[in-house]
């Protein structure tokens, strides 16, 4: 099978060259990786064309969905590949990544691969990111994997057979186009998702936590909105109840974890109990977390997950009163500062 590499991109001049030169230490061809700038105003486009690779320009901000669409057609990617696989312009990958995604798609019943992103070390936040990521894949992605209820791909590690590929719908109604195309192959019933684990990329995560909630923002308005555009709390697929389950599962725990204060003063002794036994299990996935990716920094920053959770329950809740109950629309790139 035949590949091409996606490069979508916005103001990426620190990591662009980075993110392309590890495309081709994996294996892809420059002359089969495709960049499209997006309006961007560092060179980000100069940076890219100085690999030799193809590289396409909008002359104004379009946004991804629409900039992954217009390379594709540009270039007549899905006549002419196999398989595209999608990449982020801030995304390092492994060295036999598109080696372990064509393995992945060896049956003719996956219409995608997803892989395993992990975070760049650079402070405490990133640690903690790099301890969320690996609880989403270890606990999550591995059961959706199994009952083929995958609910994203991330866009920093996604592969599609190119004939699925053709058939997703592109447009701006949505501000994560991964989720929303992970959702139109099951819709469509193009085929499988499948998690390959062993598909490993590294991704640069936020170093702020101004840049980590407006991430935060991104990830979880886009969920809502791709919940009401699927019509997903009323669906009765698979897939549907893997969402209602993950998000009213959100929503009940930011409720409870945001009035911890009010609980602890009703039941002092029970709420300090539970809150022993969580940070417990919180302390023990760390070390669990810390010896699989071989990073010790999870360690270290232990003490700064637990409140980080407030800011993620704040997050998730405030995503669900703008979004999904009173329906305010959110559209266009969300970049953060990169370092």
């Amino acid at each position: 099978m035949n590949f091409c590499v996606l490069i979508p991109a916005k103001d990426e001049r620190l990591g662009i060259g980075k993110t392309i030169q590890s495309v081709l230490d994996a294996g892809a061809a420059a002359t089969d990786t495709y960049v499209i700038d997006d309006g961007s105003s560092d060179g980000t486009a100069e940076i890219a064309k100085s690999f030799g690779v193809n590289v396409l320009r909008n002359e104004k901000n379009i946004s991804k969905a629409m900039s992954i669409r217009r390379l594709t057609i540009h270039f007549d990617l899905t006549n002419r590949y196999d398989v595209i696989c999608l990449m982020d312009a801030d995304t390092e990958v492994s060295k036999n990544y598109f080696e372990v995604v064509l393995n992945g798609m060896a049956a003719q019943n996956i219409a995608a691969v997803c892989g395993r992103a992990k975070s760049v070390p650079h402070n405490w936040l990133t640690a903690y990111r790099t301890f969320q990521y690996w609880i989403s894949h270890a606990i999550y992605k591995g059961g959706q994997n199994n009952m083929n209820v995958i609910t994203v791909a991330p866009g920093c590690a996604s592969s599609y057979r190119a004939a699925a590929f053709a058939q997703l719908d592109w447009n701006r109604d949505t501000i994560v186009e991964d989720m929303d195309c992970t959702i139109q192959v099951h819709r469509k019933k193009l085929g499988e998702l499948r998690y390959v684990p062993e598909a490993e990329v590294y991704t640069q995560d936020p170093a702020t936590i101004r840049d980590y909630c407006k991430q935060m923002y991104r990830w979880q308005t886009g969920a809502w909105q791709i919940g009401m555009k699927y019509k997903m709390m009323m669906g009765l697929s698979r897939v549907d109840w893997e969402y209602k389950l993950l998000m009213v599962e959100g929503v009940v725990f930011a409720l409870f974890f945001m009035f911890l204060p009010l609980w602890f003063l009703l039941y002092p002794k029970a709420i300090a109990a539970a809150l022993l036994c969580d940070f417990g299990l919180l302390v023990i996935l760390a070390v669990i977390c810390s010896v699989c990716d071989r990073r010790l920094d999870i360690l270290l920053h232990i003490p700064r997950y637990f409140p980080m959770r407030f800011i993620d329950c704040a997050v998730f809740l405030y995503t669900f009163w703008k979004t999904f109950l009173q329906r305010q629309h959110v559209d266009g790139w969300f970049a953060v500062n990169r370092y």
